[in-house]
């Protein structure tokens, strides 16, 4: 049984190192729904770690499984394991890591690359933070997405702020669950990282970032 599991492992960790092509789709492991930590157990045990080592990187079902705990859809409507103001959800979650940036996407559970090479830098001012960390998420607000608040901007950015307090707890206790190392941070340089992706700051607002690993 532990050589099907290396197998499956090496198999699943082949294929997210082969996805290199900008705008190539990674499929992710279903996520599991039901076993692990209690719910008390993982409030008992969370706790925010900045100290992460920089030589441990994250398998494909653990990431799987983070961005599931964050923002992954759990019922057949497409709503989300975090709620949101008016069934809005408005969040769109970039994952960097060592080899790219990849843009979450929830109902099809995929990742898709936006962009080539290491651009972790770029996910914080705190260096040390998130270079070693196995995984940074840094989370938008989309200003485009059709909602019931439409014309009332400040409802939709307290809103988008709302829903990434969700997403952050989300994240925070599945580290905790995994006995993973955990911060939610806000020291972005918003301007930057957005012109590395493309995104302006009409139609996007950056709301807070988190860096997971070990």
């Amino acid at each position: 049984m532990k050589t099907i599991y290396i197998a499956l492992f090496i198999i699943l960790y082949l294929q997210f190192c082969l996805s290199t092509e900008v705008g190539e789709k990674v499929q992710l492991p279903e996520p599991e729904t039901s076993g692990g930590m209690t719910l008390n157990e993982a409030l008992n045990n969370r706790k925010t770690s900045r100290d992460f080592d920089g030589t441990k990187k994250i398998d494909l079902q653990t990431l799987s499984q983070a961005l599931w705990s964050c923002y992954g859809v759990n019922r057949p409507n497409g709503y989300r394991t975090t709620p949101s103001a008016k069934s809005w959800f408005p969040l769109i979650v970039y994952v960097f890591l060592d080899d790219g940036v990849y843009r979450y996407e929830p109902k099809e559970n995929m990742l898709t690359k936006v962009l080539d090479g290491d651009q972790r830098s770029y996910a914080g001012s705190q260096q040390a933070i998130v270079t070693n960390a196995s995984v940074n998420f840094v989370i938008f607000g989309d200003f485009n997405k059709k909602s019931s608040m439409d014309g009332d901007d400040e409802h939709k950015i307290r809103s988008i702020y709302l829903d990434t307090g969700h997403c952050t707890m989300g994240l925070s206790l599945f580290a905790s669950s995994q006995n993973m190392k955990g911060v939610v941070r806000g020291l972005v340089d918003a301007d930057k990282v957005l012109e590395l992706l493309g995104l302006n700051k009409k139609d996007y607002l950056f709301s807070l970032a988190f860096s997971l690993g070990y």
